[in-house]
């Protein structure tokens, strides 16, 4: 694996470039956009930007969580230890932020699929939850190697 960690870290930040990158986008541009056109118009850019959002979010969140499950077994395994470090806490910390994401995302993935409909939450505050999450991650990853 520490061959691999260098290659496997670069695409990670990269994928949550993107990641985090669409989610900025959909809150700063896109919601403004949405009560600029008349309700015909809005439907169809949603439909748009939902089918294609639909096919990149989910495969670059399982992507991330692969590789970042990679990475931690590095510093989370039999014989470094599980919580015994400044830097496996703050990991542990930003895996349980990841968690509910996943969760989230995975909700949103099995109400499509069975055609429930979303929560007045997940449908207008998801996406604000994210970013906002994202942002600790970010912070907590820069701090794993400073404490």
């Amino acid at each position: 694996m520490d061959a691999l960690y260098p290659y496997v870290h670069i695409i990670h930040l990269m994928l949550a470039i993107m990641f985090l990158g669409y989610v900025f986008t959909d809150l700063a541009v896109i919601s403004a956009l949405k009560g600029k056109f008349d309700k015909e118009n809005q439907q169809k850019i949603n439909q748009s930007l939902g089918k294609r959002s639909f096919k990149i979010f989910p495969i670059s969140l399982l992507f991330l969580v692969l590789t970042g499950g990679m990475m931690m077994s590095r510093y989370i395994n039999s014989t470094a230890g599980f919580a015994e470090t400044n830097l496996q806490k703050i990991l542990l910390f930003k895996i349980a932020l990841v968690t509910i994401i996943v969760i989230g995302v995975g909700s949103n993935l099995y109400i499509k699929f069975t055609g429930g409909t979303k929560s007045h939450f997940m449908q207008h505050h998801f996406h604000k939850l994210v970013i906002v999450l994202g942002i600790f991650i970010v912070i907590a990853a820069k701090m794993m190697f400073v404490v």
